[in-house]
């Protein structure tokens, strides 16, 4: 195994270069989303209280005595926020370790490919979350017979969200339930295909013997567990009466506490032109519109010459969009891999937050330390995490747009 003076040297080198190369450019990379939404590093405490204004003063009347005597106050709502957290771990070998001893460039190299994999693994995941529901659910079950290693999935795009080596358990309920016992590895992923998708080492029947049709699928340990993503912010349906979203009954005023919720019309186009026109009415004016990479596809043909081409440059990352005119100026239309297909999320970005511990996600050194001895193996580990939430402090600004 290798010395501690080694050890120290390349824990000093792992310091040196991820501060000359930060993480943050490995996991916004092709996460449009994740880029642009606004960030606050500074989410310490327990929880984090978010206040929404609800309705205004109706003290007015063209006579005073009346505006005097029906005078209210300010209508104020308040989610308070809470964090979810998310990890990645890199292992480095003792064979690499002992192979690279004395060479500290040599170590890097091989150190650096397994820490920048691990941290695009969770921005991967991170910007996946930031779409969907905190159930973390990345597909579901549309085999009917599961003595089989093929694994069909409802949808066919859902195929983006595995990886070979990936560790799934299934459930029955989206949220609020437990997971199957038993679990399936993924050995091979074919994302072009309509059915059978994702391969497994073994029988779906022989790793989770339960397995159902229409069950949900997790990644392991994911299971209801995840962060509020924009299809809890601005739900498909609007909350019911039973309705607890961080500790906020959203029924009470479900357009300027869950959103704008929009239907599709006969075009995409008309769709979003619908969404826009919505939010204005609430007083927002969403400047960005992220879509799946189809429907992206799909609005070039549809909208061709009434739209600007242009590469955005607010994040110096080089994503195209599209420029769409809105009520109260100019949407950028942006194509997201982790937007689901059919929907259009049309927001207004400075009423969004992603508020977490230090950087989204950073290699974690609370010791000082960011090589660990594992206690079951002969190699070392580099943890890497998120802790945080997604806010939002006027949900009805925003729309939810059925594209199809």
């Amino acid at each position: 195994m290798a010395s501690a003076t080694d050890m120290t040297a390349w824990d000093n080198s792992l310091k040196i270069y991820y501060e000359d190369r930060p993480v943050q450019d490995l996991v916004y990379k092709n996460h449009p989303f994740l880029t642009l939404v606004p960030k606050n590093p500074n989410f310490r405490g327990k929880s984090m209280p978010i206040p929404i204004i609800t309705g205004r003063p109706q003290g007015v009347s063209a006579t005073f005595s009346n505006a005097q005597s029906n005078a209210t106050a300010t209508q104020i709502a308040e989610f308070l926020l809470t964090r979810k957290k998310h990890y990645g771990v890199a292992t480095i070998d003792g064979e690499t370790l002992l192979a690279s001893q004395g060479n500290e460039f040599a170590f890097l190299d091989a150190a650096t490919t397994e820490i920048d994999q691990t941290a695009k693994s969770v921005g991967d995941a991170l910007s996946r979350s930031l779409f969907r529901t905190s159930d973390m659910s990345i597909g579901r079950v549309n085999n009917s017979s599961f003595s089989t290693t093929s694994l069909d999935l409802v949808t066919d795009g859902d195929a983006l969200n595995f990886e070979v080596n990936m560790k799934l358990v299934t459930s029955g309920t989206q949220s609020g339930g437990s997971v199957r016992s038993g679990s399936l590895t993924v050995s091979a992923v074919d994302r072009d295909a309509t059915s059978n998708q994702i391969t497994t080492s073994a029988n779906l029947s022989a790793g989770i013997s339960a397995i159902a049709q229409n069950d949900f699928i997790y990644v392991e340990g994911n299971y209801d567990n995840g962060i509020a993503g924009l299809a809890d912010w601005l739900p498909a349906s609007a909350p019911g009466g039973s309705d607890s979203f961080f500790g906020q009954n959203r029924s009470t005023d479900p357009t300027r506490l869950a959103g704008q919720r929009v239907a599709a019309s006969a075009t995409r186009e008309e769709s979003l032109i619908s969404g826009l026109g919505r939010a204005a009415r609430e007083g927002g004016a969403p400047d960005h519109i992220f879509v799946s990479m189809t429907d992206f596809i799909a609005l070039e043909k549809e909208l061709e010459s009434t739209v600007q081409r242009e590469v955005d440059d607010e994040t110096g990352m080089g994503y195209r969009s599209l420029e769409m005119y809105a009520p109260y100026g100019v949407a950028k239309i942006i194509p997201d891999k982790d937007c689901p297909a059919g929907i259009a999320y049309a927001l207004q970005l400075d009423t969004w937050s992603l508020n977490t511990i230090g950087e989204p996600v950073s290699i974690i050194d609370v010791d000082g330390n960011r090589m660990l001895r594992q206690s079951s193996d002969d190699g070392v580990e580099i943890r890497v995490g998120f802790y945080g939430q997604l806010a939002c402090n006027a949900p009805g600004f925003n729309a939810r747009i059925a594209l199809t």
